[in-house]
Order: C-alpha cells, then structure tokens, then sequence
C-alpha cells in the first residue's frame, strides 16, 4: 500500500506528487475524474488558443516560473503583449473610458493621467487627492477590500476601477473579500507608509531602479502552446502506475496509526498519510466521520461558480480598437459580465493573423445563476453583451464556453483567523494534510507552492523510517 495518497489531481495536487516522487517517497494521486490539471484547460484547433479557466500566472511569485523551467517549458514561457497605453478599459454609463495611466490596482502612481480622466468625476478626484493625509487604521483587526478602498480612496474609485478590477480576480463581493487575506500587500503599504499613495509611488520608483537595462518584465506570463501544457508536462514525469484517475474517495477514516480511504468502486486503501487538494467543501464531505469539528469549518469556505465564453471573429469585421488588454465592468453598470479580455492583444499565438479572439467572463459572488446556465445560454448572453458595449454584431466563427460550478474559494473578512483554527484541528491528526486554492492563495504559483510545502513536511515522516530515501527539498521550491 502506498504510504502517501494525495486526493485531487488539479495543480497542487500534482505539485504534491511530483515533489514526492523527486524525494522518492512512496505514493498515489488519486483523481476524480478522466483527466489532470483541475481548471487549466486548454482548447487548441481551427489556428486558435483557448483558456477555459486562468489563463496566466503571477510572475511576482516564482513558484510557477520555476517548475515551468524545471520541466523544459522555460523556452514557451512568455509574456503579455506591450499595448500602448492604456492597456485596460471601464465600462461606465454605457461607454469604454481608458484606465487612467499609472494606477495600480486601486492607488494611481501617476497625478496627472488621474486629473485628465473623464472615468473620475471631480470630487471623486478631490477625494483621491485627501488620501495622503488619511492616517493608518489601527483599530480593525481584518477590514474587506470595500472598506479600506472607501476609507482611504473614496466610494467612487471603489465602485469604477478598484471593486470590480480587484474583487473580480476571486469572483467576490469586495465589501465580503477579506484585504488581509488577498491583498496582503495593501495592509502592509499602509502600516509601513501610511498613505497607500505614496507607498505605491515609492515602490513604482525602486522598481524602475532595479531595472537599469532592458524591457520591463510582464507582471502576467503564460505558455505560448496554452497553460495546459503545465499540468500535461508534470503528468508526463509522473510514474503512471502511481496515478488513479475515475477513482473517487467518499471517506477517510481511522485505522490505527493509519488511515482508510474508502473509495466508491467498494475498494479501500491504507496510508500513513493523506493530502487533500480537492475544494474545501468536498473535502469536508470525505472528512465528516474522522473528525466532525474540521468538517465544520471546512464548509465556512464559501465557493461561487463562474464560467468563461471565448469567441473569435474575423478582424475585418471588427470595426472598434481593440489595443489594449479588454474592459472591467462596475456591478453599478448592471450588465450579464463582469469583463472582457481581448486574448489575441493580450498574448500572442492566440488567433490567426486575420482573426480576433475575446473572453467574457460570467457569474461570481453576484451573479451565480448567469454562470450556472448552459452552453448555448452562456454564448448568447456574451454576444448579446459585446453588441450592446461593443457594437459587434458579427457571427463569431468559434464559440465555447466553459463552466466552473462551486470552483472559487472566497476569501471572506475572518478568513485567515478560520484557517488557523482549520489548522489547529488538522494538528491533532498526524499525517493530514490540506493544500489547495481554498487556504493562503488561489493563484498557480500558490496552489504549486501549497503542494510543494505539504509535500516537504510529509518527506521527514517516511524518510524517518527509510533513511535511504534523500531529504534534500524539491528544485522548484520559491525563494
């Protein structure tokens, strides 16, 4: 029996595995459905490139940047297209309005763009001006994204640029969305400057310093041939006799020093460790006979579907300026999307040279039910939306469109207090283990490194027992 069963083959289950097997440590993935890499999901036919969920990662965090070299896809790596300015759009009273330059994400580094906009009314203007003398919070232990943004920045820039813009990188409601728990940054920006203003242009200024020759790197990278070549390429390394797929686990239970997963086909296994990468809520359901009380706090992490509708155009019968990298939309706007990445700027070998690609995004903490329709309901409403914001009435001569039901963790105000009581309680279960999007970050490089963590504190409990298996810690591992 394998001494270690990692559950969930998405990317941090993966990571997991991969990491064991390079310590060769004994284990088993054992994944639900027919395929690997949860919600990386490439579409690639007719000359075009299509994501079905992320279609990039963070180059701030090397996690994903690492393991893509270790893996031999360092030459596929490449970054967003350099547009002129501006290179994002907002949707306000019916019209596209450039995103002023300078902003990052919700603090403008740059005065005068901000005093030129016609996106900002006057007095949303003056009001971002006062941030500089606004004083630090010393009184809230956790604040949502809502709160802090109103509180230092204004209602206006809140509801224009920094609440769908931020908030719509988890799906959620930013007057819910913990600050600490997903922009950790802004908390410590303003401990450290106490104007969120001048901390950004502070650190505009050292990062320009630090990039004395050459391009400026791109803050999103991708995989020329699709992210999907990722999980396909740990897969590859994987040894296929360690791999389970159309295997699902309904409970883990006691056995000893050990634990029992019983699987649905009737069968069990014993190990001495179990990880768990699949959503909180599914763990939890696995979870509810060995320990109640985690269960319970596994099922507070709330999920909220969303779904991708990409369609592709000929070029000669898109009239509107496609030069940047697409449009946010307010919830005040009152439309069926939250926004639209025009793929075929944003990153190359997307499209053949005479077509344009477009992703709609559907659903998330306010709009559940739009997500949760299908196929052919999905592709209408984005077209129907791009015509009205638009005004392209054309066929698209490509359209798919892809569901994520109950797929994005939120991270809610109290968010990082429940993960250390969630913590607390796997702690009196040797050899559980939790990783995954649902915990301390949703992105690839997080959900890489969750995986590669997890793997590193299950290595010492087998090698204790195996002292000629090597302790030494995987190459990809983030500094």
């Amino acid at each position: 029996m394998p001494k270690t069963i990692v559950i969930g083959g998405g990317i941090s289950g993966l990571a997991a595995a991969y990491a064991l097997q390079k310590s060769e440590a004994d284990y088993l993935l054992i994944e639900a459905s027919d395929h690997l890499g949860g919600k990386i999901v490439t579409y690639a036919g007719e000359g075009f490139l299509i994501e079905g969920g992320p279609d990039s990662f963070l180059t701030q965090k090397r996690a994903a940047l690492d393991l893509c070299r270790e893996l031999g896809l360092g030459d596929q790596l490449i970054g967003s297209n350099h547009t002129a300015t501006p290179s994002t759009y907002v949707l306000s009273k019916g019209k596209l309005h450039p995103m002023p330059e300078g902003m990052m994400l919700m603090a403008p580094t740059m005065i005068l763009p901000i005093l030129r906009s016609e996106l900002i009314s006057w007095p949303g203007k003056l009001r971002m001006g006062l941030e500089i003398f606004i004083g630090r919070n010393t009184t809230v232990a956790d604040e949502s994204l809502g709160s802090f943004v109103r509180r230092r920045m204004g209602s206006e820039l809140l509801a224009k640029i920094a609440g769908p813009l931020m908030a719509g990188i988890h799906a959620g409601d930013p007057e819910a969305l913990s600050l600490r728990s997903t922009f950790p940054m802004f908390t410590d920006m303003e401990k450290t400057h106490r104007s969120l203003v001048l901390g950004m242009m502070k650190r505009k200024k050292a990062q320009a310093a630090q990039l004395t020759t050459g391009p400026r790197p791109s803050m999103f990278t991708t995989l020329s041939g699709g992210l999907q070549q990722l999980p396909n390429a740990i897969a590859a390394r994987l040894n296929p006799q360690q791999v389970k797929l159309n295997t699902r686990v309904q409970s883990v239970a006691a056995a000893g020093g050990q634990y029992r997963i019983s699987l649905a086909d009737g069968t069990s296994l014993i190990a001495d460790n179990v990880v768990f990468t699949t959503p909180a809520y599914v763990t939890a359901e696995i979870l509810q006979q060995l320990t109640p009380a985690l269960a319970e706090k596994l099922r507070r992490i709330r999920y909220v579907s969303t779904s991708t509708v990409s369609l592709a155009f000929r070029r000669s019968e898109i009239t509107c300026d496609l030069n940047g990298f697409g449009f946010i939309v307010p919830a005040a706007e009152g439309r069926k999307i939250n926004a639209c990445s025009w793929s075929s700027t944003k990153f190359s070998h997307r499209a053949p040279d005479d077509f344009v690609l477009m992703r709609v995004f559907i659903g998330g903490a306010f709009a559940e039910d739009l997500a949760e329709q299908d196929e052919a309901t999905l592709i209408d409403i984005a077209r129907n939306e791009l015509r009205d914001i638009m005004g392209i009435t054309a066929t698209p001569v490509l359209a798919r469109a892809y569901r994520w039901t109950k797929s994005n963790p939120q991270y809610n105000v109290g968010h990082g207090a429940l993960i250390k009581e969630i913590d607390q309680l796997v702690s009196a279960h040797p050899g559980l283990y939790l990783a995954g999007a649902a915990y301390r970050g949703s992105g690839i490089p997080d959900c890489i490194q969750s995986g590669v963590d997890t793997a590193a504190k299950i290595v010492p409990r087998q090698t204790s027992s195996n002292p000629a298996i090597s302790h030494a810690a995987p190459a990809f591992v983030a500094t």
